[in-house]
């Protein structure tokens, strides 16, 4: 006969295994749509970073810049469109920042960041926002890995109890 600790234990690790497995896939499969370079920027040379992006596969996009090495930057991104308009701009004095703009038409995306302060090692990004579907899968694997944890916390508890009061 299985004890109720054995049980619970051998439960809690196939959630903490399966929360792996779909947590692994959904992060790869976001991870997989993102374009990234890193660059120096200073206040003659703006970094730049290209991306083809299409309506069809979400009408948003995303983009992120991480600025190395400082706590307080003074960049500027800008996003343009396949025909050279801007679509959106922000001011970014934090070293990470994220945000969204509109996907109007299928075509080549560029970020470009520029710098008014002293040379800044940067880190950029821009990706389709990614579907919902599969962000939902990354958490959901995040929740069973916790919860998978918990059990086994509890058979430790209960295992150490049952033994114990024998």
């Amino acid at each position: 006969m299985i004890k109720k600790s054995h049980l619970i234990l051998f439960v809690g690790g196939a959630l903490v295994a399966i929360g792996m497995v779909l947590s692994y896939t959904g992060a790869s499969v976001i991870s997989g749509q993102v374009s990234i370079k890193e660059a120096l920027v200073n206040g003659t040379i703006p970094a730049t970073l290209e991306k083809e992006l299409d309506p069809s596969v979400t009408s948003q996009g995303a983009f992120v810049v991480r600025a190395e090495g400082e706590e307080r930057v003074n960049l500027v991104a800008t996003v343009y469109g396949p025909f050279g308009e801007e679509i959106a701009s922000k001011k970014i004095t934090d070293v990470s920042t994220e945000d969204y703009f509109d996907i109007e038409s299928k075509g080549t995306y560029k970020l470009e960041i520029k710098n008014s302060g002293q040379e800044t090692p940067v880190v950029l990004g821009l990706t389709h926002m990614p579907d919902k579907s599969i962000v939902a899968l990354n958490m959901l694997g995040q929740s069973m890995i916790i919860t998978g944890f918990v059990g086994v916390g509890v058979a430790a508890i209960y295992a150490l109890k049952t033994r114990k009061s024998s």
